[in-house]
């Protein structure tokens, strides 16, 4: 009888989660090609393909999808053996801040994963601006995850480690036209959001009129309001929703890239080090 891979398994996975094969060797400890090599034999072994490309996104083929949830179970129950066979329990409570969009499209994966990986650990999940979350009390939290500009003196701050460099894209309802937007429509989150304020200052340059339609901090609410039409807006490209699009057109300029930044507030709280090392290994 046949087996599955593991490796390619978590190499399917992480190039879907990622949007990228060159993030997911990185996560992996593998290269570029190895992780393709990977996918595609686990493809010839299954007779079917799993991923394509479009618009700029890696997407699921059907047999993708349907394989998806399976992969990621198996993975799971992996990781929770290895985990209760050779490591320590660990139990205590971790309060974790992370930007909205990251809460709903990227880390429930994650965090699931270290939740059924650590079953005596309580995860506090609290979702904001990343610069209310850098700024907050430290009582506050114990892990935060947040977006910097690349570069910046507040990425250098103590206690700031990179996770990964993400490219920003224009994301907005499928079937959107640009062109009959004059002004064109942004929906975005309020004042001192990293993505407002990029959209703002690229569109600003190439002299683009725009208004603001909607403003919300929340990522439902504001993905509620693309869908109604209302405009479009700038995430990080791994965080673009499947109902959405990703939108390229010549008049929408490049966006550049921001910093996925991790800093454990609490560096005495053990279960707080353990998600952290879990978060690192997997983004």
């Amino acid at each position: 009888m046949q087996h599955l891979s593991l490796d390619a398994l978590r190499a399917f996975v992480s190039v879907y989660e990622l949007q990228s094969y060159t993030a997911a060797g990185k996560q992996l400890g593998r290269s570029q090609p190895a992780i393709s090599l990977q996918v595609q034999r686990l493809e010839e072994q299954l007779g079917v393909a799993l991923i394509q490309r479009s618009g700029g996104r890696i997407l699921l083929t059907y047999a993708g999808t349907e394989l998806l949830d399976s992969a990621r179970q198996i993975l799971n129950l992996n990781d929770q053996i290895l985990v209760r066979f050779t490591e320590p329990t660990l139990s205590g409570r971790v309060r974790l801040g992370i930007p909205s969009e990251f809460a709903s499209k990227l880390l429930p994966q994650v965090v699931g994963q270290f939740a059924q990986a650590y079953p005596n650990v309580t995860l506090a999940v609290t979702s904001a601006l990343s610069k209310d979350l850098l700024t907050s009390d430290e009582s506050a939290f114990d892990l935060i995850i947040a977006l910097t500009e690349p570069g910046s003196a507040q990425q250098r701050q103590a206690g700031l480690m990179q996770l990964k460099q993400e490219a920003l894209v224009w994301a907005g309802p499928v079937g959107f036209d640009v062109l009959d937007q004059e002004p064109l429509s942004l929906v975005l989150a309020p004042d001192g959001c990293i993505y407002r304020r990029r959209a703002l200052r690229v569109l600003k340059q190439q002299n683009t009129p725009v208004r603001i339609t909607y403003t919300n901090a929340d990522f439902s609410g504001l993905t509620a309001a693309l869908e109604s039409g209302l405009g479009i807006t700038v995430l990080a490209q791994s965080t673009v929703p499947d109902h959405l699009q990703r939108l390229q057109h010549g008049l929408l300029p490049a966006l550049g890239d921001v910093s996925v930044v991790l800093q454990v507030v609490d560096t005495e709280n053990a279960a707080a080090q353990q998600l952290a090392q879990f978060i690192r290994e997997r983004i």
